[in-house]
């Protein structure tokens, strides 16, 4: 990526207490939202889009003018809504791959221990630890929970956004896959949840038939 500052950050691990939110986004996200972008839309619209956000520069990447759901509506503005939705689950895809450079406890799920335990306990541990670490990293709540056991709920503190539940959504395909190739899985994004407090995607793990 010619002209590009974006940094590959190592690994580092934060130590944070178990459900502490912060109230900022974390600079390492951004970075690899950013990333994901560029593989997708190409360097070039990638910074129009950020431009249009206010962010002047991707080695002066500015944390508070950004969120999902601002970028979401800024790439409907320029394509439209549904390709932006589209483009979301296209980046969220693509986001893990840094994600897991960026935050060791999210990389570390893939290690062989996690892997060998039992499906059920699999993933209601590991989207869990993907749940903190990415509301840790936003800035906001994300919650995970198991209905049964082959069905788990990711909430996200956004009841009224429009975009950025497309991001999660293509996210966990990325992230459901890679934890456990040998099943399919369904997810669904119901923008009229049950709780009025959060977006609610649902993930269904499935036999590969």
């Amino acid at each position: 990526m010619h002209g590009c500052a974006i940094r590959y950050n190592s690994c580092i691990t934060d130590v944070i207490s178990i459900g502490q939110v912060f109230e900022y986004m974390d600079a390492k996200f951004l970075e690899a939202v950013c990333l994901a972008s560029i593989e997708i839309l190409g360097e070039k619209q990638t910074f129009q889009v950020l431009k249009g956000l206010g962010i002047a520069s991707y080695s002066r990447l500015e944390e508070s003018r950004f969120s999902l759901e601002r970028f979401g509506r800024e790439l409907a503005a320029r394509y439209d809504p549904q390709t932006a939705r589209g483009l979301l689950i296209r980046i969220g895809r693509a986001s893990l791959i840094f994600l897991r450079r960026y935050f060791c406890e999210i990389s570390e799920l893939g290690e062989i221990d996690n892997r060998l335990k039992p499906l059920e306990k699999r993933f209601s541990f590991s989207l869990s630890v993907l749940a903190q670490k990415m509301g840790e990293a936003m800035g906001t709540e994300i919650q995970a929970s198991v209905a049964d056991g082959q069905t788990y709920k990711w909430l996200l503190d956004a009841p009224e956004a429009v975009f950025e539940p497309f991001y999660h959504f293509g996210l966990l395909e990325e992230f459901c896959a890679w934890l456990d190739a040998r099943k399919d899985y369904q997810i669904a994004y119901a923008p009229d949840s049950a709780d009025p407090d959060f977006a609610e995607l649902v993930i269904q793990v499935k036999e590969k038939e």
